[in-house]
C-alpha cells in the first residue's frame, strides 16, 4: 500500500517561488538573450533611437510654438501703446480719452512702470535683463483692448502722432506676426507629422524583423515548449520583454539627448536676455524625456507583439 506524503508548503512560499521563477525565465533570461544578441538589434535599437529623438524634439518644438501662438493670439487683442518716461500727464490723458472714445475700442487701461516691471519678472529672461540694466528699462503703457473683426493698424497708427508716446517703439503692433506664426505651424506639423509617421514605420518593421530572426534561431526550443505544455505567455512572454528591452534601451537614449538639448535652450534663453524657445523649461523638459521614454516602451512592445503574433501563428 502506498503513501502519499503531503509536505506542508506554506502559501507564501509557493507564491514567492513562482515570483523568482518568473523573474529568472522571463526578465533574467529576456536580458540575457536580448544582449547575446545585441548585434541583431542594433539596427532596430539605431532606428527607434532616431524615431524617439526626433519625436521629442519635434515635441518640445510644438510646445514651444504653441506657447507662441497663444501668447501672440491674446497680445493681438490687446494693443500695448508705450509711453514716454518723462510724458506730460496732460498729454497721456488727452490719449487715453481720445482712445477711449474711438469706436475700435472697447476698453482702455493703464500699466505704471512698476507694474510693468513686475510683469516682465514672470516672463523668462526679463527678470535678468531687468537686473543688467541700470533702472527700469520697461515703459508705461496705455493698455488698449481692441474689438474684434477691427482693423488694428490703422488704430496704432494713428497713436504715432501724440506727444505722450515713445517715437521708436510706439506701440506693440506687428504686422502679420501672427499669421505668419500659424502659418509656420501649420506647415511644420503636416511635413513634422508625415515624416515621423514615415520613419515610425521603418522602425517598427526593423523591430518587428529582428524579433522574428530571434524567434526563427529558437524555434526548435518553442516546439518543443510548446509540447511538454508550457503556456502561451511563456512562449511568447520573453520575446515581448526583449522588445520592451529594445525600446526602452532607445527611449533611455533618446530622452537623454532631448533633456540636454532641452536644457541647453533654457541655459541660452537666460543668457542672452531672450527666450529662445517660448515656454520651455525645465519641468517642460522633463516631461518630454519621460514621455519618449514610455513611447520607446511602447513601441518596443507593440512591435514585438505584432511580430511575435504573426510568427508563431503562422509558424
Amino acid at each position: 500500500m502506498g503513501v502519499v506524503l503531503r509536505p506542508p508548503f506554506p502559501r507564501r512560499r509557493r507564491l514567492l517561488n513562482v515570483v523568482r521563477n518568473t523573474f529568472h525565465y522571463l526578465l533574467a533570461g529576456s536580458l540575457r538573450a536580448w544582449l547575446r544578441n545585441l548585434g541583431a538589434t542594433a539596427p532596430a535599437l539605431g532606428s527607434m533611437t532616431l524615431l524617439l529623438l526626433l519625436t521629442g524634439l519635434a515635441g518640445l518644438s510644438a510646445y514651444a510654438m504653441q506657447r507662441l501662438a497663444t501668447e501672440q493670439a491674446a497680445d493681438a487683442a490687446i494693443l500695448h501703446v508705450y509711453l514716454l518716461d518723462d510724458a506730460r500727464q496732460a498729454d497721456v490723458d488727452d490719449l487715453r480719452i481720445r482712445l477711449a472714445s474711438d469706436n475700435r475700442v472697447a476698453a482702455v487701461g493703464y500699466t505704471s512702470k512698476a507694474e510693468a516691471l513686475r510683469l516682465a519678472q514672470r516672463r523668462p529672461g526679463l527678470p535678468d535683463l531687468a537686473a543688467a540694466a541700470d533702472g527700469n528699462p520697461f515703459p508705461a503703457s496705455l493698455d488698449v483692448r481692441v474689438r474684434p473683426g477691427q482693423d488694428v493698424a490703422s488704430l496704432a497708427s494713428s497713436v504715432r502722432s501724440s506727444p505722450a508716446v515713445d517715437p521708436i517703439v510706439p506701440t506693440s503692433y506687428a504686422l502679420g506676426s501672427y499669421q505668419r506664426i500659424q502659418q509656420v505651424l501649420t506647415i511644420a506639423a503636416v511635413a513634422g507629422g508625415a515624416f515621423l509617421l514615415l520613419l515610425a514605420f521603418v522602425a517598427i518593421t526593423v523591430t518587428a524583423n529582428s524579433i522574428r530572426a530571434a524567434i526563427g534561431a529558437r524555434e526548435q526550443e518553442l516546439v518543443i515548449m510548446q509540447l511538454v505544455g508550457a503556456s502561451r505567455w511563456m512562449v511568447r512572454g520573453p520575446f515581448l520583454v526583449e522588445g520592451a528591452l529594445t525600446g526602452g534601451a532607445a527611449g533611455l537614449a533618446a530622452a537623454a539627448v532631448t533633456l540636454l538639448v532641452g536644457l541647453a535652450a533654457v541655459a541660452a534663453g537666460a543668457s542672452v536676455f531672450s527666450q529662445v524657445a517660448p515656454g520651455i523649461t525645465v519641468e517642460a523638459c522633463l516631461a518630454a524625456a519621460v514621455g519618449v521614454l514610455a513611447a520607446g516602451l511602447a513601441l518596443g512592445s507593440v512591435a514585438s507583439l505584432v511580430s511575435v503574433h504573426r510568427q508563431l501563428e503562422t509558424g
